[in-house]
């Protein structure tokens, strides 16, 4: 019951964040525009997002450092597959599934792999922030997107120094986690004590600041590299924007996709991409076609790709791609 209504509330959010951004537009300019699009652009784009994701692939080796080993391989298999399943299921299922997949192929428990998930994210939230706090500085952004880029700053800040505060006192919240077990008695107290323990090695990296550090510096690339692709997208276009408006755009869409919506962030990626752009001097027609294409981009080929890895996996059932909650392994 509760999924159903988290995904009634994120197709509901989808669908007034698009209304929002078609209200007033020229949709048959759109059209026009996409008509007359550049197609090898698009190709080159979509061939060049695999490079964010290899880096990506890299960092999580990194972010796994102290956990049993994985191969680059099997890395990007799950992390492919989690993708895949992000872009397809709502509430972020594929960041569970991705961890799933990854103890299947090397043995690593999720409840550890959660634990470098989330830190992965935060690293990411925060990128994303510094790029939002220098379009602030740099320039007027929209009224909605000035209070979104403060209150992801209190809640991303607040999450690092909560990822660090348990990083550093693992050892002592393990005892009082094992005290609980004991005084919770039977298959419950034990699953909860062996996932939190779990998801607490997965925060090894944050108590080891040259890897953190190595986390943060990839972290920067990966970003970039991403705004590179939003940047040969717009090679397929008719018309130029700074490569600091991408960035802009780089860090709106990915903050807003945090929010809840329909599978594959229908809504929560047009409506700020199209907000930027606007917001940078871009016609709304142009626009909305540029985001429609970009998003599409985004989200087709890393999804084709983790759906034939899924296939070769033998993880057949996609409408249900885990098991019950309760039987999980962690």
């Amino acid at each position: 019951m509760q999924r159903r209504i988290g995904l009634l509330l994120g197709v509901l959010l989808s669908a007034a964040l698009l209304a929002w951004t078609l209200r007033g537009m020229h949709l048959e300019e759109t059209a026009r525009i996409l008509w007359s699009l550049r197609i090898e652009w698009l190709g080159a784009g979509a061939m060049f997002y695999f490079i964010p994701v290899l880096l990506r692939t890299w960092r999580w080796g990194i972010l796994l450092h102290g956990l049993p080993p994985a191969r680059f391989g099997d890395r990007f298999v799950a992390l492919a597959i989690g993708y895949m399943g992000n872009n397809l299921y709502p509430a972020r299922a594929g960041e569970v599934l991705r961890a799933y997949v990854l103890q299947r192929r090397s043995g690593i428990r999720i409840g550890a792999s959660l634990g470098t998930i989330v830190v992965e994210r935060v690293f990411d939230g925060w990128m994303m922030l510094l790029l939002g706090m220098a379009a602030l500085l740099a320039f007027p952004l929209p009224g909605l997107l000035r209070p979104a880029v403060i209150g992801s700053s209190l809640l991303f800040g607040g999450a690092l120094a909560l990822l660090v505060g348990i990083a550093h006192a693992a050892e002592r919240l393990r005892t009082v986690l094992e005290r609980m077990a004991q005084r919770w008695p039977g298959r419950p107290g034990e699953w909860l004590f062996g996932f939190l323990s779990r998801f607490m090695d997965g925060l090894q990296v944050l108590r080891a600041p040259s890897r953190a550090l190595a986390v943060a510096g990839l972290t920067a690339l990966i970003w970039l590299a991403e705004a590179g692709t939003y940047g040969l997208v717009l090679m397929a276009f008719p018309f130029r924007t700074s490569f600091f408006s991408l960035l802009t755009m780089t860090a709106a869409v990915n903050l807003a996709t945090a929010l809840p919506s329909a599978p594959g962030y229908i809504g929560t990626f047009e409506a700020p991409g199209v907000a930027v752009l606007r917001a940078f001097g871009i016609p709304g027609p142009v626009a909305l076609a540029y985001t429609l294409i970009l998003h599409l981009v985004l989200w087709l080929p890393i999804t084709l790709v983790g759906l034939l890895l899924f296939l070769r996996e033998g993880l057949r059932g996609a409408d249900r791609p885990l098991p019950k909650g309760s039987n999980l392994p962690s």
